[in-house]
């Protein structure tokens, strides 16, 4: 189609391909306000940046290893604290130091299913030449077995526990005895306090007559009178420290090693032979076999199993394997596993002295450093961190409104925060604009841990859904993906636990907000509550028709967002039903995110689908339908697949992140050319829309000369968009400005390429018998 003398658009029909003619728009502000927006904003392009990754690393904390849905669930087991030895008992009455002795049979039994976490010997060595050490550790790691071997081996088994609550700075060389090694547990942040210092506020109980004991917490000094006294006795002690403020700071000095948890296979091992002994190899072979199974490891869901963990898994096995439990029933046990640790851990929160705001404080932060990298497990580690300060912040105001809270600096010990978690860091990467970024990544070691914390805290402690949810839209308030996209997801599982409350507290705010961005998080929280639980689908699809129907313009838009998943529909051509419907109104900011919502349907299972209500839409005489037609095309000029994620991947776009849609569709899809094509013709044949078009096939050139396959693309694409004289002459003098473009001309090369492909294209439609399209009626592929 041609334009009219004056730049006006022809009435009806026109052109070898009709359909573009009538696509007239509003007002030319409108127009201009059109394309401007498509390509700025939450929906422009930097949609895309970091999207894939955050959507695939999130979405895999609510699927199993085989991809299924698997939701929040509230598994329990019962609370197992490894290592833990605590002591309740007010101190009034008892001597200054006491201390018993471990048995001797607890320590034979040790010796033989004691397997050596890494750097051991130089532990040994460090004991040795400093006669005092401390280990710091998550409980359950298997610190307390490696100071009780420690000092075995120094000792040659005259090894004491002392109270946990003793004072250190108070023991006197008349306190130890000769040659013996002395264990002391420092058991978590309730023992922190400095009893001689706390503040006024916080002796009020000892004005009552309620005497309340806390040791002195020991400083450098301290340790150093105490690694004196014992090498006067020819002694040795080992604290074991819980992760947390104390260990931070000790882990700064010269007496403290952070402890790592020994090889799981190894303590596996010993554990099965001391309970089938050496001689049953065939027994020992079963049961190995068993542990590496798919279904056990799968069952699990934790790597590098604790020793109190595999001490447990150990007896599991040789039941199951002597008939004493089914293979359900064993299943069963093994997927107590990851609850088990995640009470443990908010269990030790609890147990902060409710007095010592400073260990609270500490404990609060602990617990928000875990719950954040459960919701950003695989993320980059400072978007974790960054989020677990915010958590602790909004944990730390519900806590003590009457304070405003700061953040802890330069006092974390990174490796210990991350040894408490169970997490680690690996080397990963984020897609920006069209380049790979390496990050420094976190995640959870083990794909239950993720699901089990966050199910625990938000079942287990309801006061604790305030902040939680009000952290989750904090986050979901950000532009950048990687931010906010995983709150997102996390908050749409959420919602199949409390689907009432997590609607009331985190979509229906967000939903109706006026920021674009949290409209498109609440789209996606419902998309993602959709997908994961049949029981909150209907409830999604009818709230979201509501709001479709509704007057309120923002949830309108967010209800044309939610479709772009294609989850709360019964089908995609439902989605788009709804989709052509939300256009009907004059308003082109909604006009935009609907089109953005068709564009990634496009982007999903079912493009056929999507192409075909396109070319539907554009023959349509309802102008708003030829209008999202339209903006669907340019976004399909102008838009990557990496910019358009969804909850499910498309393994054949992946492969071409980077491209613009259409050249992606076009390669993995080389049965949908000629609807592309036709969409692409219809654009250019529209005088309206002619200038954005062009623009997007002059970007298309330009990234073609950086991509050799991606112009290789173009040059078999550009043949299928000329069907007449007029389509050459049009394209020709479009690649005549790009060469001569006085800022950013096209190669030569490129220049070459591009006018051989559409020269052999004239000459094949300059014969009599060329594949002339028809010159009247819509293209049969576009129809419906």
């Amino acid at each position: 189609m041609s334009e009219e003398p004056g730049g006006k658009e022809p009435q009806g029909g026109g052109g070898d391909r009709p359909g573009g003619g009538g696509a007239g728009h509003a007002a030319g502000s409108d127009d201009g306000r059109r394309h401007g927006a498509v390509r700025s904003g939450p929906l422009g392009e930097q949609t895309g940046i970091g999207g894939q990754d955050a959507v695939r690393h999130a979405r895999a904390n609510f699927v199993d290893v085989h991809g299924r849905s698997a939701i929040l669930d509230g598994t329990r087991g019962d609370v197992h604290l490894g290592d833990h030895h605590h002591y309740h008992r007010d101190r009034t009455g008892l001597p200054r130091l006491v201390s018993g002795a471990v048995p001797r049979d607890e320590l034979r039994r040790l010796r033989r299913v004691f397997e050596e976490p890494p750097r051991y010997p130089g532990l040994l060595d460090l004991v040795k030449q400093q006669r005092l050490v401390a280990l710091c550790g998550d409980p359950g790691s298997g610190r307390h077995y490696a100071a009780m071997s420690l000092l075995d081996a120094v000792t040659r088994g005259k090894v004491e526990r002392l109270d946990p609550r003793t004072d250190l700075d108070t023991v006197a060389e008349a306190d130890l005895q000769e040659g013996h090694g002395y264990l002391v547990e420092i058991s978590g942040e309730e023992a922190l306090a400095h009893d001689r210092h706390r503040p006024e506020d916080e002796r009020d109980g000892e004005r009552h007559g309620e005497r309340r004991w806390r040791p002195e917490r020991p400083a450098e000094l301290h340790l150093d009178r105490l690694s004196a006294i014992l090498a006067m006795r020819r002694a040795y002690a080992i604290l074991v420290v819980a992760s947390g403020g104390f260990a931070d700071e000790l882990l700064r000095g010269r007496y403290a090693q952070l402890f790592l948890a020994a090889s799981a296979e190894g303590v596996l091992r010993k554990h099965l032979v001391a309970l089938l002994g050496h001689a049953d190899e065939d027994g020992l072979a079963r049961a190995s076999q068993l542990a590496r199974s798919q279904d056990v490891v799968e069952a699990l869901g934790l790597d590098g199993l604790r020793p109190h963990e595999v001490e447990a898994l150990a007896g599991l096995l040789v039941g199951h394997l002597r008939g004493e439990s089914s293979a359900e029933e064993l299943v069963a046990e093994l997927k107590t596993f990851a609850p088990r640790q995640a009470r443990a851990w908010f269990a030790s929160t609890s147990r902060a002295a409710p007095r010592n705001k400073a260990a609270v404080t500490a404990a609060l932060r602990q617990a928000a450093f875990r719950t954040a990298v459960a919701v950003y497990n695989g993320s980059p580690y400072s978007v974790a961190a960054t989020a677990a300060d915010r958590l602790a912040w909004e944990f730390t105001v519900a806590a003590f409104p009457d304070r405003e809270p700061g953040r802890a600096l330069f006092s974390d010990h990174q490796d210990a925060r991350l040894a408490a978690t169970r997490a680690e860091l690996f080397d990963g990467e984020i897609t920006f604009g069209g380049d790979k970024l390496k990050t420094r990544n976190v995640r959870l070691q083990g794909r239950a841990l993720a699901r089990a914390v966050l199910s625990h805290v938000w079942d287990d402690y309801q006061s604790v859904r305030g902040p939680l949810c009000q952290w989750l839209r904090t986050q979901c308030d950000e532009e950048a993906p990687m931010v906010w996209v995983p709150a997102a997801i996390t908050a749409g599982a959420m919602c199949t636990l409390d689907c009432a409350f997590a609607l009331d507290s985190i979509v229906y705010p967000m939903a109706a907000a006026d920021s674009l961005q949290q409209r498109m998080a609440a789209a996606t929280v419902l998309a993602q509550a959709a997908t994961l639980s049949a029981a909150v689908r209907p409830v999604a699809s009818n709230l979201v028709r509501t709001w479709a129907r509704g007057e309120d313009r923002a949830q309108r838009g967010t209800a044309a967002l939610v479709h772009g998943y294609g989850t709360v529909a019964p089908s995609v051509s439902a989605s788009l039903d709804e989709l052509g419907r939300l256009a009907g109104h004059e308003d082109v900011d909604l006009l935009v995110e609907v089109a953005f919502s068709v564009v990634r349907l496009l982007a999903g299972t079912e493009p056929e689908v999507v192409l075909r209500r396109l070319g539907a839409w554009l023959g349509d005489r309802r102008k708003n339908r030829r209008d999202l037609a339209l903006v669907t095309v340019d976004r399909l000029l102008w838009n990557r697949p990496r910019e358009l994620w969804g909850l499910h991947d498309r393994p054949g776009l992946r492969e071409h992140p980077g491209w613009p849609l259409v050249a992606a569709l076009f390669r993995s899809e080389p049965r949908h050319t000629r609807m592309l094509a036709d969409l692409v013709w219809c654009g250019l044949d529209t005088a309206r829309w002619r200038e954005p078009i062009e623009d997007g096939l002059c970007e298309w050139m330009r990234r073609a000369e950086k991509d050799p396959a991606l112009l290789d693309a173009l040059c078999d694409f550009l043949p299928h968009l000329v069907s007449g004289a007029e389509d050459y002459e049009r394209l020709r003098n479009l690649l005549r400005r790009m060469a001569r473009d006085p800022d950013e001309p096209l190669t030569p090369t490129t220049v070459r390429r591009l006018r051989a492909a559409l020269e052999q294209q004239r000459i094949v439609i300059a014969q009599p018998e060329g594949p002339a399209r028809a010159a009247a009626g819509r293209p049969a592929e576009l129809e419906e």
